[in-house]
């Protein structure tokens, strides 16, 4: 007979048998039964109510209008869709749909394209010179009358320029200009104001330093590229135009760097207005280019010039309109050395 201690030990070696067999029994019930609630028919879903919708997804494709899905839930109005990009939108220069791009290629479309080159022509450009000649004006100033002479050589890379004027007999300071050519026009050196004969004021343009400096001052100013003094712009804006005259019609601009007096240069903006016929004193011009450069503050004015295309552009008239009643004028005059 089995004694109490064998009872135990084959119990002990039986208890996980037995422990796997009944939990082996009760997952099989569980599997039938749900076996059995698979293959029965589930109830309808229930309605919605008034104050809750139901969202049901039925598809990621688009529903079309004639969809039955589409006419019991019509969409809401929406905006038109924005594009991310503050930038405007680029309109292609075809007529041809567009097909669907990469986000790359949407980010890349919706960045500006760059603004496309004006006719108004800019460095490098080249100028054509007048011919050396010499031009006699009618001076007015204050009421009075009196004489001015432009005398332009040019010699090889190097030039000269004067203007001498009077006034009623009496001698007017004289403006000269000395410098080289280059392919851009002219390239002033020094700027001197004279009374008889001996200098008073210079400007020197110290291009190898791009510096520009002053005998009334110890300044020392930026030489800005193509920058002109106070008589080489005369010569400088004609070479300019007789180069090219087809780029500046009626409401084009020309812009021109010029020197002051003392301090730094300025821009000088020249609006071109229109053609005139000039009756001069003693010439009469056709087609006069007319120009105006407005005043650049309370104390520079402002300045016309009518440019003469049959005289290579040379200004034929000028005026000075300067505060304090410091303007004048010039006038073409016919004289032998400068017959129209």
């Amino acid at each position: 007979m089995f004694s109490r201690r064998d009872w135990q030990r084959d119990w002990l070696r039986a208890r996980p048998w037995l422990l796997a067999l009944g939990l082996s029994t009760v997952a099989h019930a569980w599997l039938l039964q749900r076996s059995g609630d698979a293959e029965s028919p589930r109830p309808p879903a229930p309605q919605a109510s008034p104050g809750r919708a139901t969202v049901r997804v039925l598809s990621t494709a688009p529903v079309s209008a004639a969809s039955p899905e589409a006419t019991r839930t019509p969409a809401p109005k929406l905006p038109p869709a924005r594009s991310r990009s503050a930038a405007p939108a680029v309109t292609p220069n075809h007529t041809q749909p567009v097909p669907a791009a990469s986000p790359t290629a949407q980010a890349e479309a919706t960045t500006p394209e760059p603004a496309p080159a004006t006719a108004a022509p800019g460095p490098p450009h080249t100028a054509r010179l007048a011919a050396a000649g010499e031009w006699h004006y009618i001076l007015l100033q204050n009421g009075a009358y009196g004489r001015a002479r432009l005398n332009w050589q040019p010699s090889g890379r190097d030039y000269s320029l004067m203007l001498e004027r009077e006034l009623e007999g009496r001698p007017l300071p004289a403006w000269k200009s000395q410098g080289q050519i280059d392919e851009q026009g002219l390239s002033p050196e020094r700027y001197v104001q004279q009374r008889r004969g001996r200098d008073m004021m210079a400007t020197n343009f110290r291009r190898d330093e791009g510096l520009i400096s002053y005998s009334t001052s110890a300044d020392l100013v930026p030489l800005p590229a193509g920058v002109q003094d106070r008589l080489s712009w005369w010569i400088q804006l004609a070479a300019l135009i007789e180069a090219r005259p087809e780029h500046y019609p009626p409401g084009s601009e020309l812009r021109l760097p010029v020197a002051a007096f003392r301090g730094e240069a300025r821009e000088w903006v020249f609006q071109v207005l229109d053609q005139q016929t000039l009756e001069l004193p003693g010439a009469s011009v056709a087609r006069a280019l007319h120009l105006r450069r407005l005043a650049l503050g309370p104390y520079s004015g402002e300045i016309e010039v009518w440019l003469d295309p049959a005289r290579g552009h040379i200004p034929v008239q000028l005026i000075m309109d300067l505060p304090d009643d410091r303007g004048w004028q010039l006038q073409l005059s016919n004289t032998p050395s400068d017959k129209p």
